[in-house]
């Protein structure tokens, strides 16, 4: 009776190059956008992160309505993240290109959908009282100092990251 064999030619070649794909794509690297802690404070002493939190959720008192720009900014971005995935993982996979180099490309393409949003963001429009005292209508810049501020940071599981929007 005739029993078939298999030989893998090159075994241990595959199983150093599974290391080395699992190694590229191992741990919990993500990207974040917004308004880091650090990123500066007005002449009142507030701090840009937490003005960006007021415009964004609104303010407790409800006289600041909310203004989102995070959370669409990236929802509107969405297809282009995808894409940028679709076309770049295979050079991660392939070794031509870091996990890290596509992550800083994602978080350029998120910094600039969110300032985009800032800059296009028109309601709820301004009172007129705040239109004639800073002398504009676009609800979300006057110095442009929150637009100016929005970074982003790729962190590891675990990294200390610095708190803000």
């Amino acid at each position: 009776m005739i029993e078939p064999t298999i030989n893998m030619i090159g075994t241990q070649q595959v199983e150093e190059a599974l290391k080395q794909l699992a190694k590229r794509l191992s741990g919990e690297t993500r990207v974040l956008a917004g308004v880091p802690e650090g990123a500066g404070t007005y002449e009142d002493g507030l701090t840009l992160a937490t003005i960006a939190a007021v415009n964004n959720f609104g303010s407790a008192d409800g006289r600041i309505p909310a203004r989102p720009v995070l959370e669409p900014a990236i929802t509107k971005g969405a297809p282009q993240y995808q894409r940028l995935a679709e076309v770049m993982i295979p050079k991660v996979l392939s070794g031509e290109m870091t996990m890290t180099t596509l992550l800083e490309q994602m978080g350029q393409l998120a910094e600039g959908h969110i300032k985009q949003e800032i800059t296009d963001l028109d309601s709820p429009p301004n009172a007129p009282s705040t239109i004639a005292k800073k002398g504009s209508d676009s609800p979300l810049i006057d110095t442009g100092a929150f637009r100016q501020s929005i970074r982003y940071v790729i962190a590891e599981q675990g990294d200390q990251i610095e708190e803000g929007l």
